[in-house]
């Protein structure tokens, strides 16, 4: 079928061939009868599917210009997404000039929103949780109540970074008769508890594939060989020439410690984290979208819900400790039928990490620096197994730190921990070693 079929209004249909969109996704397939449909809708599918258009196209459809309300209600998990979602709004107002629609966001000039507000409310409002309450329930000036539909995007992880009695007091404004959308990558039990709370007859769309990750992305796995990781990094980057690269850290500080690294090493870059003034994250997010930058060292913040044309690699430093996170992180490449490389440093301790991303379906291939390429390696090579030593270890470990007859609650989960930290020592010591061999024979 092509957009034709839906009967979409003249400007959105303008639209769609600015975007050169003919045919819907298969999650826009599904998901936009049914919210013309008024019916309430959970939708899950792959990054890059479309999903920002299943829910936009029929808000814009049903958004009367000449009623001086807020009719829907956009939520983000961040100011980069909502930004995103607000730019591409804009493409359909671009046809419609007379469709208010706001970006409510974190780091914009308070006083004048709420002037704004004031005298008059918007017909469409995208933002995150945080402004939302703080316009709505703390100074009552954003009129959400009339709002017709409400879309929560990214639910899985407004919901982690959310109190839910926050999400409470903003869903508690709304009309029983709400339309209401979310969109997930995963259903967590708030994500549940939500659903059974705020949406009734909800309809289900899943097609979330059973493979982990888009077929166009090469999944590359390069052990660091107890090496100085940000070394292995550098020699990284000397093997390819990236359109745009992301390097994924997990905390603002080893973002700035690799920022500070590859500085000195002369490579022009950019930091993308939790910390910037809303400001210079627009400037940075603008400076790579014009391609004025190559490098980009981010936090998780740079994960979820960008899109970025040109991204050919990303890059973990550090593998997140979710394996979702993993598979958020690598959906920033391969995106709109290009294809992508995710390369991701590994340590000994990673070895059940990397066993989690295998389970799942996740064609790894694992790769060693040589002659300043990448050349694939069979399996895991000594990391595969558990080696007799660490399986003789174990055992000595458990008769050091016997479980007593009478004990505390959380005993054992204490004593697992401590034998699992003198494992690591173990094996890291023993790794030390084999390299150390193995250098003064090379």
């Amino acid at each position: 079928m092509n957009f034709n079929s839906y009967h979409f209004k003249d400007f959105i249909q303008l639209t769609l061939q600015d975007l050169g969109f003919e045919s819907p996704t298969a999650i826009q397939e599904q998901v936009i009868p049914k919210i013309l449909a008024n019916q309430n809708v959970i939708g899950k599918s792959a990054t890059g599917s479309g999903k920002t258009h299943s829910f936009l196209l029929p808000i814009f459809q049903k958004l009367d210009a000449n009623v001086a309300a807020i009719q829907a209600v956009i939520i983000a998990p961040t100011r980069e997404l909502a930004m995103q979602i607000y730019l591409e709004c804009m493409k359909f107002t671009k046809h419609q000039s007379n469709l208010d629609v706001r970006l409510l966001v974190g780091g914009t000039d308070r006083d004048q929103e709420i002037a704004r507000l004031r005298t008059s409310q918007p017909h469409l409002i995208i933002g995150t949780l945080g402004k939302i309450n703080d316009l709505a329930i703390e100074t009552n000036v954003l009129k959400i109540y009339t709002a017709n539909i409400v879309v929560i995007d990214e639910a899985d992880m407004v919901f982690d970074m959310t109190e839910m009695e926050e999400i409470d007091h903003i869903f508690s404004k709304f009309s029983e008769h709400t339309q209401m959308l979310t969109f997930s990558a995963t259903m967590t039990p708030d994500i549940s508890r939500f659903i059974k709370k705020y949406l009734s007859g909800t309809q289900m769309i899943d097609l979330s594939s059973k493979e982990l990750s888009k077929s166009g992305i090469d999944h590359f796995f390069l052990p660091t060989k107890n090496k100085n990781k940000k070394e292995v990094l550098f020699q990284l980057l000397q093997t390819f020439i990236p359109y745009i690269v992301i390097i994924f850290a997990n905390t603002k500080e080893t973002v700035d410690e690799v920022v500070d690294f590859l500085t000195e090493k002369d490579i022009k870059l950019l930091k993308l984290t939790g910390d910037l003034q809303a400001r210079e994250r627009k400037q940075v997010l603008k400076r790579i979208k014009d391609g004025q930058i190559q490098y980009v060292v981010a936090s998780d913040i740079a994960s979820r819900g960008l899109d970025i044309e040109g991204i050919s690699h990303i890059i973990n430093f550090d593998l997140p400790d979710d394996v979702e996170f993993y598979v958020h992180r690598t959906g920033r490449t391969a995106r709109h039928n290009f294809t992508g490389q995710a390369i991701s440093l590994y340590e000994y301790e990673d070895n059940h990490y990397l066993d989690r991303l295998e389970a799942k379906g996740l064609k790894c291939t694992y790769v060693v620096l040589k002659d300043q390429a990448l050349v694939p390696v069979h399996g895991r090579n000594m990391w595969k197994k558990t080696p007799r030593f660490v399986k003789k270890a174990e055992e000595d470990m458990h008769k050091k730190f016997p479980v007593s007859k009478k004990v505390k609650p959380g005993h054992r989960k204490k004593r697992l921990a401590i034998i699992n930290k003198e494992l690591n020592k173990m094996k890291r010591a023993r790794i030390d070693d084999l390299y150390h061999k193995r250098s003064h024979k090379e």
